[in-house]
């Protein structure tokens, strides 16, 4: 038996400017009040929920790719009533404010220089 390796394949894809999005970063409360670290995403008039779930799927990945093995938070995204809005959240395990914190940073890390 051998290994390879996975192979890469390049794709054709659709590039959509997000240039207009609205991002806030956010220290919310989860449903048992503990500390939420959260971005919340509002895209320009006329966005439709597949341009959302693009933008919320492809954060969501750069989160869990940036994530130290560590961390044993869930990242997690939904959309909310308009198509044009959505969050990407971070489910604490301890809950405690030094985990917060970390989870805050790893957030701004997506927001624009």
């Amino acid at each position: 038996m051998s290994a390879t390796g996975i192979p890469f394949y390049i794709v054709p894809f659709k590039v959509v400017d997000f240039s207009n999005t609205k991002l806030t970063l956010d220290l919310g409360k989860g449903r048992n009040g503990t500390d939420q670290p959260q971005l919340d995403i509002v895209l320009s008039p006329g966005a439709n929920h597949r341009q959302m779930s693009a933008l919320l799927h492809t954060f969501a990945a750069n989160l869990e790719l940036n994530t130290p093995t560590s961390e044993r938070w869930v990242v997690q995204s939904e959309r909310l009533s308009e198509p044009n809005h959505g969050r990407i959240y971070l489910e604490l395990a301890e809950g405690d404010h030094a985990e917060a914190m970390r989870g805050m940073m790893l957030l701004n890390a997506l927001l624009p220089s």
